[in-house]
């Protein structure tokens, strides 16, 4: 397909994808309970990248095998852990908020590398780290700093936060991660990710918040399971492949401004000011990282 040959359209499509995750999560709310959610989506995943890359998975068994507890617990943090907190963050805040928290990744990236392998953090992205929690600030605050003295955040933004620390965790650990294929390593993510979200679906179950999906349900997983699980992590593998992991990073970028405009578009929510704000500090912020990168 001529499309798998163009590198930037492919990342722009991923970025696109990652963010109709943003607006199906905040589209469950009410159709599909969230760790329901989390449990059917990586099912679906798991069969259809075993049906595709069955072969890699037996000739790379016997290293999976040597690695499985560094893979259960990437699994468990980067896709069970962050997509239930996603999911749940979902009924407590609006999708916009939830792309912009989404967009200071990084930031925990570098606070989670420093803890963890000791990376040195220097002046430069110490001052991008700042900029870019300060742009946390202006959301969960919704801009009013009378919130921020009286501690009267927002739960979801907050599960939000914690879900991108998930994340981060998940991000640095694949530095360690066993010399295979990229479908491989999908594929046994997507195991464990199914097997860690059943025990939070026989909670909600057991608490009656169980939500069966009816036919909008329905099609928000489909969406769920086909462009921001299955496609988009295809297409950024792809777009690595071509023009490296630096430069394919930066496409991660555009999550926060896709999920703003669809948001705006799709579910009608308000962009408001303290939202440019957040996003502009967040942009400023990577900004910073990336320089950085090149001086490096």
């Amino acid at each position: 397909m001529k499309i798998l040959t163009n590198a930037h359209l492919l990342l722009m499509l991923t970025s696109l994808f990652w963010a109709f995750n943003t607006i199906a999560g905040r589209a469950a709310v009410g159709e599909v309970s969230p760790l329901l959610i989390v449990s059917v989506r990586w099912f679906f995943v798991s069969i259809i990248l075993t049906i595709i890359c069955r072969k890699e998975l037996l000739k790379t068994w016997s290293i999976l095998n040597s690695q499985l507890k560094w893979l259960v617990i990437m699994g468990l943090f980067g896709f069970t852990g962050f997509n239930s907190s996603y999911y749940i963050a979902a009924h407590d805040t609006i999708a916009i908020n939830l792309g912009i928290v989404q967009g200071t990744m990084p930031a925990f990236i570098i606070i989670i590398a420093w803890f963890w392998l000791n990376e040195k953090v220097n002046f430069k992205q110490l001052i991008g780290v700042l900029i870019t929690f300060l742009s946390v600030l202006v959301v969960v605050s919704s801009g009013d700093f009378n919130t921020l003295k009286n501690f009267e955040f927002n739960k979801g933004d907050i599960i939000m936060i914690f879900a991108c620390t998930l994340y981060a965790v998940y991000a640095v650990g694949l530095r360690k991660k066993p010399k295979i294929g990229a479908l491989a390593l999908l594929t046994f993510f997507a195991y464990v990710a199914f097997l860690g979200s059943l025990p939070g679906l026989l909670y909600e179950t057991y608490t009656n918040n169980l939500v069966l999906p009816g036919m909008k349900g329905v099609i928000i997983l489909a969406v769920i399971i086909i462009f921001p699980s299955f496609l988009a992590q295809i297409f950024f593998m792809k777009g690595v492949e071509k023009i490296g992991p630096a430069r394919s990073g930066l496409y991660t970028n555009l999550v926060p401004i896709f999920s703003s405009l669809l948001a705006v578009l799709f579910l009608g929510e308000d962009f408001k000011i303290h939202h440019l704000i957040s996003l502009t500090l967040i942009f400023i912020g990577i900004y910073i990282f990336e320089t950085q990168k090149k001086e490096i």
